[in-house]
């Protein structure tokens, strides 16, 4: 578990690549919780951090991320499918 604290992991290059002000974090811990699993939002970083093996937390996080950057795609889209068509 020795990260190396100057650069980010994999799931922080994520968070960061989404943005400030995403809910990729809340959405995980929303989703979480629908299954059963109760997690602060602490855990969740510290997995994120890559200090905790609990796989649970960024198998959850990946299928939040994964879910937001399909939504951002298809916004995309239709934005520029509207500017076409207008």
């Amino acid at each position: 578990m020795g990260q190396n604290t100057n650069e980010p992991t994999e799931f922080q290059q994520i968070l960061q690549r989404l943005g400030t002000g995403n809910t990729v974090v809340r959405d995980t811990i929303t989703l979480l919780a629908g299954r059963g699993l109760k997690v602060s939002r602490s855990a969740m970083y510290q997995a994120l951090d890559g200090r905790s093996n609990r796989r649970e937390l960024i198998e959850a996080f990946l299928e939040t991320a994964e879910a937001e950057i399909e939504r951002r795609r298809q916004v995309r889209e239709r934005a520029t499918r509207l500017i076409s068509e207008a």
